[in-house]
């Protein structure tokens, strides 16, 4: 029976790690390893990307019907190790990985959100060792969400699971589905529908797909045509607003900041503070000061 690879690591012993499910179907996982393998002689039951943090004198990797690749596994190098594939892993080094865990009906609600024409193959392509700048790039990111633990804003998080989903869609199957290009931004009333549905929901937890649902769309291509229309992506538009409504309460003595926090949709004070720091470069216990 196939196994999930995050069961897999349940029982090894590690010097640390962490896992933070970041939407449906998709959960990253940090691992400091000791030397050790994983054997899975009836396959996966998800998909599993693994990207090295920090050289391994020595990876040994198998899948079925892809070769062995025995040899060193450099800072950025990664492997992708699809569902249903019998195989295994072995590593003799101390080392940090990156491992992005996907559930198989991941890629075909991604394919379904970005309308692709021939959704119907979406099997991923196995790979031994390569790089990807692209996925590359995203690796901070998946991180920081791990450091951050509870504070990841869910708009924020769906965006970058669907940047990973359309990457592998184009890069990795082994039949690329054909995406349909959307042209445009959102057509004004729509455009006009949905910002009305942000203002008044800032102090909820927003989602894509709520607000995709909202003027009828798919998740992707509103995300797509909403940046073309406002020049901001979702999550940076939501966090914006979020803020503007922040300063307008701090120049209320009546409420603390953590309740400030609350009011614009902050999980707590710590999210608020970082946050708002980050767009305004002070703290909301500064600018409040200054009022």
């Amino acid at each position: 029976m196939a196994i999930n690879p995050l069961d897999l690591f349940a029982g090894k012993p590690a010097i640390a790690h962490q896992s933070v499910r970041l939407d449906q179907g998709l959960t990253i996982h940090y691992r400091h390893d000791l030397p050790g393998m994983l054997d899975a002689p009836q396959g996966l039951s998800h998909h599993m990307l693994t990207f090295f943090l920090s050289k391994n004198e020595r990876q040994v990797t198998s899948f079925d019907g892809c070769g062995e690749y025995d040899g060193a596994m450099e800072l950025g190098d990664f492997y992708l190790y699809p569902a249903g594939r019998p195989g295994f892993t072995r590593w003799q080094s101390v080392d940090k990985t990156l491992h992005i865990v996907l559930e198989p009906d991941f890629l075909s609600q991604v394919a379904i959100d970005t309308d692709c024409l021939n959704p119907g193959n979406l099997e991923l392509l196995p790979v031994l060792n390569t790089r990807d700048r692209k996925l590359e790039s995203l690796v901070p990111l998946f991180l920081q969400e791990i450091e951050d633990g509870d504070l990841g804003d869910r708009l924020y998080l769906e965006s970058l699971s669907s940047i990973l989903g359309i990457h592998l869609l184009r890069q990795y199957c082994q039949v690329v589905p054909k995406i349909r290009q959307s042209a445009g931004g959102l057509a004004p009333k729509k455009l006009s529908t949905v910002l009305e549905y942000i203002q008044a929901r800032l102090s909820q937890e927003l989602s894509l797909d709520a607000m995709a649902a909202e003027i009828g769309v798919s998740r992707c291509h509103f995300a797509t045509q909403f940046k073309r229309a406002v020049g901001l992506a979702p999550h940076q538009y939501v966090s914006q607003q979020r803020i503007e409504k922040a300063k307008r309460a701090l120049r209320s003595q009546q409420r603390s900041i953590a309740e400030v926090a609350l009011e614009c949709g902050f999980s707590n004070q710590s999210h608020l503070t970082k946050v708002f720091k980050k767009q305004t470069g002070t703290t909301p216990k500064a600018y409040r000061e200054r009022l």
